[in-house]
Order: structure tokens, then C-alpha cells, then sequence
């Protein structure tokens, strides 16, 4: 067992199963112009354990004076950072790297301690978000421009690609690690300088990040930290947007958040990407092999307990196939997962993150029962395990035009199964107005695997793949599920301006 012993605003005891090998990265200050600062006012915000709702640590609550002071850090630098060649920067990016690398056991405990992830899953998110900052390094010295042949003979005409300036990030708490190097590292490769706001429920990753990105020798203000509770954080997303200095925020949230970051954006056309909600829908054919649609779901649907943007929550299967899909479903997942303490190196399904998480699974199940729907796994807390320990459910006879999970992502271990009886009427309740970040179906038929894929509104498809997102792969959606796309090479890109320049000869 461990002590947990932190910098900062408040030292805290807590026993864990776990021995930190650098008890250093658990700071609870904020980070500005790579100084280490408590609040000026003094003012904390408690960050809890989803395994028992107990306070774990409590971090420096900035106030949105402060953020302005860590915007205005990250304007002065980016005038010198934008001056290191690419290469020097791509150097910076692998030290970097490999502090995080060298640090994963640290890192992925403390996303376990706040995030109530279980361990293994805690390296799967580490392991992740290194992923992206490693191609990214690839990326810093392929950021080419072009010559464009010019209509008048006497004009040349290039383009270059130049970093944009000061980015505000907004990270989610449900991914903090992977999320964080997915935003942040795209940026920086870019020539950008960062003020980021993590989650309240997770800024200890993002403490951690910064204590590495600092040992890496990146010039102090390159990137900036800025913690605060949930309280003050429209004050601070309000100055992220409206502070002239910010030339692009990238939020990833919820529609609702991120259609109102964008309008406060859109008075100073301010650049934005915004990788937002779900609902994603997953669609079983009648040919489909019934046993890898299956796996597909439950990696889609159950890791992470059910907490990502891209989880199906609308799962829609063939008539046909109904009873035979839910009951290898319902057996499979009996074996899939095994529970108990989050530190247990062999348990892979843990708590939700909070009370707010269970209360909304809580409610989008008794709204499916109420209204037809059968229940014929799961649907309890556990209580044994935990206050926020909900188990894998699955309920039947569903209805997306009539409960509340055709509308919400439920955000949780609930599988709703809807059945359908052709391919344009599942393709029409798949289609939402609003949602368009992923969708996922399985079948057999070649043609109708071109045919659904294409026809279905959405930035990501996985066809008979549970799992669509890779560093290399473009991540985001279309319709009010977001703008921009993070990762990949258009990841990057997301980050520079273009400008073009005519020389006359």
C-alpha cells in the first residue's frame, strides 16, 4: 500500500494498492508560464473517487482573472515558439514522449484514482493518447506548403503553412489522458501554444502531462494548465472565447456546451473544432455473423463502462435474429467481464464516474421499462462493489421514437436492442437530425456493405468493427456531433493557417 502524498494547496493521505514511482507528478496546483501557482484566493475544489464518492485529492480553483493572465503567458510565448524549426520541435515532441512512456504506470493509476477506470483499462487510455503524440512527431516536418501555377506569366504564387497562435483546450473527464495528448499534442506540433481546461472531475492527469511536458524542455508557456471547478468554468470557457487572444478553441463535450462555445466564438470568428455527442447507432443484419456482432458490441457498447462518445446506444437487429442476438449477448457478456476492486490487475469493468452518471442510467432504464421495454440483464447497482457500480443491462422490445435513449446518450452499460425488419427502415431511424459522429452494422453482403456505409450520416462507420478510432485515422463527426476532425494528418492541419504568397517577377 501507498501513501498518495501531493504538492501544493493541500497534502493528502490516502492508502492505495499502489506504490507511486514518482510521487511528484501528484501536484494539485495550476500551471502557468511554467510556474506551479495555487489560486491567488486560495480557493480549492475536491476531486472524488468513483469507487467510494470519497475526496482524493483537492486542486487549485482558478478564477477567470487567472486563466486571462495564463492566455496572455501563452501569447508572449507563441511569438518565440512559433520561431523553432520543425525539426526542433519534433525533437521536443519525443522527449516528451518518452517521459510519458516512462512515466505509464503513474499515469495510468492516477486516471484510475479519479476517473474510477479499472487499471487495465487505465493503460489501454495511456497507451492511446501516446499513440497520437508519436504520430504527431511524423507530422511537425510534413506540414508542406505548395506552388500553384499562376494565370499571369510574371506571378508566382506559393503557399505555407504557419501555426495559428494561442489554442484554448477544454478536455472531457471520461478519456483525460488520451484526450489531452490528442488536442494538446496536434497543437503543439503545429507551432501553437496552449492554455488547457481539464475536466473538474479529472485535472490530476492533467497535472501529471504538464509536470512531464515541462521535464522535456519545452519553453515555459507552451503550455498552460488551468484548473477550476464546475462553478467557474463558464466563466472561464466565456474568456476563452471572447479573450481576442485565443485564435482556436477545441472543446470536446456535449452538443449543448459545444453549440454555445461556438456561438460566443462566432462574435470574433474565432476558429473552433468541437468533437461533440454521439448516439451512436449499431445495426445487426440478418446475415451477420451473430457471435462477431456480438464482441463488436460489447467493445463498442461496455468498455469504459459505457462512457465514451462513440459507444452504440441505439442497437438495432433484424426481426429475424432478435431472440438468438439476445441470448449470445446476454451470455457472452455473463463471461466477458469480470468485477471487483478497480486496482485488481484482472478486473475489466468499473464504476461510472459519479452519482450524476448513475442517476441518468438509472432514469433512461426505468423510462425503457416504463414504456415497454423488458429488462433481461442487468439493471442494478451493485451495490458491494461501490455507490456508482452499475452492472451490464441489456433490455429488449425498445423503442428510440418513444424512450429517452432514441434522443440521450445514456452514457452508461445500457444496451437498448430494437428490432427492424429492412434496411431502409433501419437506415431512417439510424439517421438522426442532430447526432452524426459514429455508426456501426454488420453484415455479409458486399454490396450492402458499400451500400449502408455510404448512406449512413455520420463522420466515423465501422463495418463488423466495434472500435473506430486510431491515431491515424481522422476522429470526429458531422450534424451537431462536431466540427473539425482530431488526429491523423487532418489533425494537424486543424492547427495552421494557410497563407498564400504572390511574388512578382
Amino acid at each position: 500500500m501507498g501513501d498518495v502524498a501531493v504538492s501544493g494547496t493541500e497534502i493528502l493521505s490516502k492508502k492505495l494498492p499502489y506504490e507511486f514511482k514518482d510521487p511528484s507528478l501528484l501536484d494539485t496546483r495550476a500551471y502557468i508560464g511554467g510556474k506551479w501557482v495555487n489560486a491567488a484566493s486560495g480557493a480549492t475544489f475536491p476531486v472524488y473517487d468513483p469507487e467510494d464518492n470519497q475526496v482524493a485529492f483537492r486542486v487549485a480553483n482558478l478564477s477567470r482573472a487567472e486563466v486571462k493572465h495564463a492566455i496572455d503567458v501563452a501569447h508572449q510565448t507563441f511569438r518565440t515558439y512559433k520561431q523553432i524549426s520543425h525539426r526542433k520541435r519534433r525533437e521536443l515532441l519525443r522527449k516528451w514522449t518518452d517521459l510519458v512512456k516512462a512515466n505509464r504506470d503513474d499515469l495510468s493509476a492516477i486516471c484510475t484514482l479519479e476517473l474510477g477506470k479499472p487499471i487495465t483499462e487505465s493503460y489501454i487510455t495511456v497507451d492511446y493518447g501516446i499513440s497520437f503524440v508519436e504520430w504527431f512527431q511524423g507530422e511537425i516536418e510534413r506540414l508542406y506548403g505548395e506552388t500553384i501555377p499562376a494565370a499571369r506569366s510574371n506571378n508566382r504564387i506559393f503557399t505555407i503553412r504557419e501555426p495559428q497562435g494561442v489554442v484554448a483546450a477544454i478536455t472531457p473527464w471520461n478519456s483525460p489522458v488520451a484526450m489531452i495528448l490528442r488536442k494538446v499534442g496536434a497543437a503543439i506540433a503545429a507551432g501553437n501554444t496552449v492554455v488547457l481546461k481539464p475536466a473538474p472531475e479529472t485535472p490530476m492527469c492533467a497535472i501529471a502531462i504538464a509536470k512531464l511536458f515541462e521535464r522535456a524542455g519545452f519553453p515555459p508557456g507552451t503550455l498552460n494548465i488551468v484548473t477550476c471547478d464546475a462553478e467557474t468554468t463558464p466563466q472561464v470557457g466565456e474568456e476563452m472565447c471572447h479573450n481576442k487572444l485565443v485564435c482556436h478553441v477545441s472543446f470536446t463535450g456535449s452538443t449543448a456546451v459545444g453549440k454555445y462555445l461556438n456561438t460566443e466564438c462566432a462574435r470574433s470568428l474565432k476558429k473552433t473544432s468541437m468533437e461533440l455527442g454521439g448516439n451512436a447507432p449499431f445495426i445487426v443484419f440478418e446475415d451477420a455473423n451473430i457471435q462477431k456482432a456480438v464482441d463488436g458490441l460489447i467493445a463498442s457498447k461496455f468498455r469504459s463502462s459505457g462512457q465514451t462518445c462513440v459507444c452504440a446506444n441505439r442497437i438495432f437487429v433484424h426481426r429475424s435474429i432478435m431472440d438468438e442476438f439476445a441470448g449470445t449477448l446476454r451470455a457472452t457478456l455473463a463471461k466477458t467481464f469480470k468485477h471487483g476492486s478497480v486496482w485488481d490487475p484482472t478486473v475489466n469493468f468499473g464504476p461510472l464516474y459519479s452519482p450524476k452518471g448513475i442517476e441518468k442510467v438509472k432514469r433512461h432504464v426505468d423510462d425503457a421499462v416504463s414504456k415497454g421495454g423488458k429488462v433481461i440483464l442487468g439493471g442494478y447497482i451493485e451495490e458491494k462493489l461501490g455507490p456508482n457500480f452499475y452492472v451490464p443491462t441489456v433490455v429488449i422490445d425498445s423503442s428510440p421514437q418513444k424512450m429517452l435513449f432514441g434522443t440521450e446518450e445514456t452514457f452508461g452499460p445500457v444496451a437498448p436492442l430494437v428490432a427492424f425488419d429492412t434496411e431502409e427502415e433501419v437506415l431512417e431511424l439510424a439517421n438522426t437530425e442532430e447526432s452524426g459522429l459514429a455508426s456501426y452494422f454488420y453484415t455479409e453482403d458486399i454490396s450492402r456493405l458499400w451500400r449502408v456505409a455510404e448512406a449512413l450520416e455520420t463522420g466515423m462507420v465501422g463495418v463488423r468493427v466495434g472500435l473506430v478510432s486510431a491515431c491515424e485515422q481522422p476522429f470526429g463527426g458531422i450534424k451537431a456531433s462536431g466540427i473539425g476532425r482530431e488526429g491523423s494528418r487532418f489533425g494537424v492541419e486543424d492547427y495552421v493557417n494557410i497563407k498564400s504568397i504572390t511574388v512578382g517577377i
